[in-house]
């Protein structure tokens, strides 16, 4: 027994450092930007041509603003990058072979990525699916918690920040919509515990996407705020104002439904009687 348990040991250890040798190669090159980028900030260069380099790999992010919302987004960032790094490169012997298959691979999932995953036709069917009091709700807060939580992830709220939003919009949907993935794995075990069984799996998958489609919608709220004269308090509204009110929404359908709920019980018990 012991020795089924050191193997087992030994290849959880094997794993774990598979997985950190497959992440170096990415957070390294993730970091030279961030350095690079966040020193040519610093010395007040502000070429309009560094911007799409600043949006994807979100190197202003902290700089800022909130310093440690906006480090939390470069996590995040760099969590999804290196997932993505680790899907479409894989190791075959032969630099030719794997120059091929690395191309073959980065362009099945970059067709995959924005055809599929950015439409997220699965969450929006999901969301507009069921309309009873109780998916609505669970949707209203996913969307309204996304929106609220977006300007504290850029650091500032802004457009250039705002990439950890598309990232967690691609990474969320997707293992929603494939039912797998890290965020799927720790809610299954959060829910297989006894006292969390009756939890309804569906209302929690609707708050997911209504999260995932929110961080979509900050992206444009994002963009409103460097619409001239009235953007700064258009933005106010989006990001502020609106997040509250999908939540209230969301807290009123939820308590609708289980007013009916229990309305229905105490029919069902009088009826007994």
């Amino acid at each position: 027994m012991n020795q089924k348990k050191g193997r087992s040991a030994r290849e959880w250890g094997s794993y774990v450092w598979n997985l950190i040798r497959g992440s170096l190669a990415p957070t390294a090159l993730m970091a030279l930007f961030w350095l690079v980028l966040g020193w040519v900030r610093a010395a007040g260069v502000q070429w309009a041509i560094l911007w799409p380099l600043n949006f994807l790999t979100g190197a202003l992010s902290g700089l800022e603003g909130s310093a440690f919302g906006g480090t939390l987004g470069k996590a995040i960032l760099l969590v999804v990058f290196n997932s993505f790094f680790r899907g479409i490169v894989v190791r075959r012997k032969g630099s030719e072979r794997r120059r091929t298959h690395f191309w073959e691979e980065l362009k099945k999932e970059s067709v995959s990525t924005a055809l599929a995953r950015i439409p997220q036709y699965s969450n929006l069917r999901l969301l507009s699916g069921d309309r009873t009091p109780m998916m609505l709700g669970c949707g209203f807060l996913g969307i309204g918690f996304a929106l609220g939580v977006y300007p504290f992830l850029t650091g500032d709220g802004s457009l250039v920040n705002s990439m950890v939003c598309v990232a967690l919009f691609l990474s969320i949907g997707k293992q929603i919509s494939k039912q797998r993935g890290l965020l799927i794995t720790l809610l299954n075990m959060v829910l297989a515990r006894k006292a969390l069984r009756t939890v309804n799996r569906g209302a929690i998958d609707r708050v997911f996407a209504g999260f995932a489609v929110g961080m979509a919608a900050a992206v444009p709220v994002a963009a409103v705020r460097a619409v001239p004269v009235v953007g700064g308090a258009l933005w106010l509204v989006l990001a502020r104002v609106l997040p509250w009110a999908m939540i209230l929404a969301g807290v009123v359908c939820l308590g609708l439904t289980f007013w009916k709920m229990r309305e229905a019980q105490t029919v069902s018990q009088e009826a007994g009687k």
